[in-house]
């Protein structure tokens, strides 16, 4: 990790930062969005262990298996440890079973003994399932939040006036704004540990902005810049929309060379581009076709949904300005007034010959296209912005750096008061990750610890819980939960846009009339001889129901008063939650008898 045009961050910022996240990563126990199990932990643990549940996304060959293969490749590791114990304990008990019983040990204390040893691996691997995602998100987050850093001494470095400014006079002060802000920012202590895609979109592009070339062409020809472009088109290939950041400043460097008319240069960038592009699309499709088994194309396919048809608002629409009056607030956090006045505060200090190298102007157009681009998409979410994270964080840092040159209180205890401030959205984050929305990941635990299970059902909305990532257990023979899948047939339909709106999967038709779905979908609950009712129903009542507080007093109370279903967990979930489908505690019955 070194830097060539700004002061290297010392080892120790990077330990700071890995053991602030290893610490977020851990306490992070509750559920946001389903994507950060499904579309990551999911896809690996079925690869890395054989069992699970792909959604619609990956039967149809939308995503790319980059970032889970990060996953997999943890899974088989831990997998590989629990194994290594597994034979190690075999080989040990018999020896350590004689000399028990050699020293009077009596034979029932010895056998308690060894099966507490035996069921150590599968605990073992049972948490490395859980905690070892966590801790390489811990690691990635680091990578990222260490290169932000850097990023920011960068721009500043090439925003000083060198006639008149010392490059170390301030470099240590805009090291320790950067590194405040980012520790402190409210949505990367929410979401930068948690498997979604947008956080390793997010650190990637932190990475490749770093090795970015800002001075216009004049370091194309190095090494770091290949990096830059390798790290950049491999994020576009995971996410397309990040292609909107490099097209952007592609563009600018393109003008730059057109500007000086240095064809050479731009001949040889357009050669490397290429270069780099095939390399980079290659070993993406190798990915892809070791998941897939074909070879598979998925970004046109993830195009073509998001972007030449209406499905993605089967997702949900919002208005036009959400991301500008909502995304951008929650990303910048408590930082957002410091982010505003640097965007409009002069931004350098130095004279540039040309607008296409100035950096702090690139970042911010890049800002303007890519929330003018997602704007434009009907179906928003806060995480989607998220790769724009290092240029807030940048332009946040500038600000207070000039906000420090102009304004320093005299006054200790408003000192105090200025840097203790942002530390409260810590707390913030600390809430939501430990508290609120934790029953729906705690069930799969109490799942995952009963002795036998033969059925469990989820008659809840769709992927509200994680699966096998957290049940962790191939010896359930019915194990299901209400779908939710898109319209795909309306994929090439021309009247699709019409269509759509009409559109309701089982989980619609479960909460728009509760009784009227049980009844056509499942057989009497008190049934106590299935071969009375010769109808047939897509579910069979299971052995272990789960089911959110708000369908118990909606109607399940009244339907299992008489029923062999006992409530044997309650686990809370929420103080509060957006969807009034969700609300309440997470409950689990058991049927003691067979109907």
């Amino acid at each position: 990790m070194s830097a060539k045009n700004g002061e290297r961050p010392t080892v120790s910022t990077f330990k700071i930062l890995l053991i602030f996240r290893i610490i977020n990563a851990i306490t992070t126990r509750t559920f946001f969005q389903a994507d950060e199990f499904w579309q990551a932990l999911e896809p690996a643990h079925l690869k890395a262990f054989g069992y699970g549940k792909l959604t619609w996304e990956w039967e149809h060959g939308l995503r790319s298996y980059a970032f889970p293969l990060l996953f997999e490749l943890t899974y088989r590791l831990v997998y590989l440890v629990s194994s290594f114990f597994r034979v190690l304990i075999d080989a040990c008990t018999t020896p350590i079973a004689r000399y028990l019983l050699s020293k009077g040990c009596s034979e029932t204390h010895v056998k308690d003994l060894l099966k507490i040893f035996y069921e150590l691996p599968e605990v073992l691997e049972y948490h490395g399932v859980i905690y070892a995602p966590k801790l390489v998100m811990a690691f990635i987050a680091a990578v990222g939040e260490y290169y932000t850093i850097q990023l920011v001494q960068k721009l500043y470095l090439l925003s000083l006036d060198k006639s008149k400014d010392s490059k170390a006079s301030r470099l240590s002060k805009i090291k320790k704004f950067a590194l405040v802000l980012t520790l402190t920012n409210f949505f990367n202590s929410f979401i930068i540990t948690r498997t979604f895609i947008n956080s390793f979109e997010m650190v990637l592009t932190c990475v490749a902005l770093f090795y970015w070339d800002w001075t216009g062409g004049e370091c194309i020809q190095g090494f770091d810049f290949t990096k830059s472009l390798l790290i950049g088109i491999f994020t576009c290939l995971q996410r397309p929309s990040n292609a909107v950041i490099w097209m952007t400043l592609g563009g600018f460097l393109i003008c730059r060379l057109v500007q000086q008319q240095k064809y050479d240069r731009l001949a040889y960038l357009l050669l490397k581009l290429f270069t780099v592009f095939t390399l980079t699309v290659l070993l993406n499709c190798i990915i892809d076709y070791y998941f897939y088994g074909e070879l598979v194309f998925p970004i046109f396919r993830f195009l073509k949904f998001n972007f030449t048809s209406p499905l993605s608002n089967f997702y949900g629409v919002s208005p036009w300005h959400f991301h500008i009056t909502q995304s951008v607030p929650i990303t910048l956090g408590l930082s957002t007034p410091l982010f505003v006045y640097g965007l409009f505060a002069p931004s350098s200090k130095r004279k540039y010959s040309s607008v296409f190298i100035d950096p702090m102007l690139q970042i911010k157009f890049i800002i303007f296209a890519v929330l003018l681009s997602l704007s434009y998409l009907p179906h928003k979410e806060f995480r989607f912005i998220y790769p724009l994270q290092p240029f807030f964080t940048s332009i946040a840092s500038l600000g207070l750096s000039k906000l420090a040159d102009s304004y320093n209180p005299k006054s200790k205890m408003v000192r105090e008061l200025v840097w203790g401030f942002p530390f409260i959205s810590i707390f913030a984050a600390l809430f939501l990750n430990t508290f609120n929305e934790a029953g729906v990941v705690s069930v799969t635990k109490f799942l995952h610890e009963i002795p036998t299970v033969q059925s469990v059902g989820f008659i809840m909305p769709c992927h509200s819980t994680p699966w096998q990532s957290y049940l962790h257990r191939n010896d359930i023979k019915d194990l299901w939960a209400i779908s939710c899948d898109p319209p795909l047939h309306l994929l090439n339909d021309p009247d699709a846009y019409n269509k759509l709106p009409h559109y309701m999967d089982e989980s619609d038709y479960l909460y728009e009339n509760i009784p009227s779905f049980i009844h056509k979908n499942f057989p009497p609950v008190c049934q106590k001889n299935e071969s009375e009712d010769t109808k047939s129903y897509s579910h069979q009542w299971p052995e272990y129901l789960v089911i959110f507080e708000h369908l118990k007093y909606g109607y399940f109370a009244s339907l299992l008063e008489d029923s062999p279903y006992v409530e044997v967990y309650r686990g809370f979930n929420s103080f509060f939650h957006w969807d009034s489908r969700r609300q309440g505690d997470v409950l689990v019955y058991k049927i003691l008898i067979e109907n």
